[in-house]
């Protein structure tokens, strides 16, 4: 949260007989003028954390995750926002209590591979196709670890204005997860180049004890055909096999996108978009300033 939100975060904690039992943690910052919590970039989720207990019955677990939430929401409606959006973990299933507060919900999709720890099984259950992109190109592309965090940046900005389009995170940003990454050996980039030195793909990926993400992907447009995309995802996976035990590919909601993470063996994973405008007018001028870009 240090890293993402430069130092604008806060948590709120719900305890029950002196235990913590649940945390919210969250971005405030202002847009547009007007005070929001907000998802912060380069984020798949955050929101809602609760201890996980045994309990006999869904009775008892509903109740409970119910009091909690409760907590938490009635510190966070004190905040006197205007706008409230987090995305909150594919852990999370009970959205409930926001609902009847007032919140509402998009359901979101990732795709990720449950457990990486036999890569012979994990790359069996790739499509015929993945498997032929990564045989085609694995004698003639190689792995690179040393790539620098100022390169990876300027090949991701570039790529995408070869496409038309503008990167949409700052150089500051990335430069602090990946210091953030390296102190706590939780992050690694990946680059597959060619025998003449080219980067054809190049990847950033963040794990923890429980699963690796994929924060960023960058792909060369006259490269794309190379099969590069595949074989970096593939030989990240082959890295990681010991240091956590899932892959998070974080989801997209673009066709083309889920199609090509479909087709690595995963399973789809939902998980809630909650947001909640408290303010008319900063519905109205957000509106407008989503349109005017």
């Amino acid at each position: 949260m240090d890293a993402v939100c430069f130092n604008e975060w806060d948590v709120f904690l719900a305890d029950e007989k002196g235990e913590i039992v649940g945390a919210l943690p969250y971005h405030q910052r202002k847009k547009i003028g007007f005070n929001c919590v907000l998802q912060p970039q380069l984020t798949q989720y955050n929101g809602i954390w609760i201890k996980r207990k045994q309990f006999n019955t869904d009775h008892e677990r509903l109740s409970y995750e119910k009091r909690i939430f409760n907590k938490l929401i009635k510190q966070l409606e004190q905040l006197k926002l205007s706008f409230y959006q987090q995305c909150f973990h594919m852990s999370i299933t009970n959205w409930l209590p926001f609902y009847w507060q007032g919140y509402k919900q998009t359901t979101r999709y990732t795709y990720l591979i449950n457990n990486i720890d036999n890569t012979e099984k994990v790359f069996s259950r790739f499509s015929p196709a993945k498997q032929r992109q990564i045989r085609k190109c694995e004698n003639k592309l190689h792995l690179s670890l040393e790539m620098r965090p100022d390169e990876f940046y300027s090949h991701h900005k570039q790529s995408l204005k070869e496409r038309g389009e503008e990167i949409s995170y700052s150089y500051e940003l990335f430069l602090r997860i990946y210091k953030t990454t390296q102190s706590n050996n939780a992050g690694q980039l990946f680059a597959v180049k060619d025998d003449n030195g080219e980067v054809h793909a190049c990847l950033f990926v963040v794990w923890d004890k429980a699963s690796a993400y994929t924060l960023l992907y960058s792909i060369s447009p006259q490269y794309a055909s190379s099969g590069a995309s595949t074989l970096v995802i593939w030989e990240a996976i082959r890295f990681l096999v010991h240091k956590t035990r899932c892959f998070d590919f974080e989801g997209s909601m673009v066709e083309g996108i889920e199609n090509s993470y479909r087709q690595f063996g995963t399973i789809q994973k939902p998980y809630f978009l909650i947001e909640k405008y408290y303010s008319a007018l900063f519905k109205l001028l957000f509106s407008i300033h989503k349109r005017l870009g």
